[in-house]
């Protein structure tokens, strides 16, 4: 009686801890109104965002990350698609709820905007798997051809190592600013290009696709963390995503999908 007993109080213990989690989280009235959370995200960046050829439909790990997000809210997820760099700039002009596309947590993008946080990732220099090119560093690129999706971190990084060699009298990298990530790996893999800059988890998953065709050169140059932005004043809607996010990590959601995308090591603690 004894042992059943604490198996029964178990099982309730149980059973109220997972209620609590399932409680949904308080939308602001306005998401509740229009029974949606929209978001701006560049819809060509697989695998954290891209269309399914064959449904025409978004999938990838930002897609299912902001669908949970809203279905804690009780309301469906929608995305529109814009490029990269205007994905901030449509935010705030309220073409979207919200921002969900690999976005960089960075102190600029924090002046104008709030962060919640999903993941950690890193920018990465990528090669073809055939390239005899020394490469370890930014500045082992001098006087080379490198392509970089525009509006990115790692256009940034190329910018300030290209004028750091021409100080140092050295030959400027020469940048190939690109709108997709289709089109960098596509010139990287036509000869082009000698590099591409990039998340680093791009190279794991173009590898996938097309095994062994690319390499990582050196390890990552950076990490930041990864976050959904939302309007600086729309602090209801920054409260909600946080407690939604932090309802998939109890509930294990979040755990689920990082598995879904084998991006275990992005996780957020």
């Amino acid at each position: 009686m004894k042992l059943n007993s604490l198996i029964g109080q178990f099982l309730l213990a149980s059973l109220l801890s997972s209620a609590a989690f399932a409680q949904s989280v308080e939308a602001p009235q306005r998401i509740k109104d229009a029974g949606k959370l929209v978001f701006c995200s560049e819809l060509a960046y697989a695998p954290w965002e891209s269309i399914d050829p064959e449904t025409q439909k978004p999938v990838g790990f930002d897609i299912d990350i902001s669908t949970g997000v809203a279905k804690q809210m009780g309301v469906a997820s929608e995305y529109k698609d814009i490029s990269f760099d205007g994905l901030i700039p449509a935010l705030q002009a309220g073409q979207c709820d919200a921002v969900i596309s690999s976005l960089y947590d960075k102190p600029e993008r924090r002046e104008v905007v709030n962060f919640v946080n999903y993941a950690v990732t890193g920018t990465s220099i990528i090669l073809r798997n055939d390239s005899t090119l020394p490469v370890s560093t930014l500045d082992d690129l001098s006087g080379q051809k490198v392509a970089v999706q525009i509006g990115t971190t790692g256009e940034e990084l190329l910018v300030e190592a290209s004028k750091r060699l021409e100080e140092a009298g050295k030959a400027p990298i020469d940048i190939v600013i690109l709108k997709t990530t289709t089109e960098a790996f596509q010139q990287v893999m036509a000869g082009l290009v000698v590099a591409y800059l990039a998340t680093t988890d791009q190279a794991g998953f173009y590898n996938k696709l097309n095994p062994d065709s690319i390499k990582l050169a050196g390890e990552p140059l950076n990490t930041f963390q990864t976050g959904i932005a939302i309007r600086k004043d729309d602090e209801d809607l920054t409260k909600a995503i946080d407690a939604a996010f932090a309802n998939m990590k109890a509930d294990g959601s979040y755990q689920a999908i990082l598995e879904t995308w084998n991006f275990q090591a992005l996780a957020l603690p």
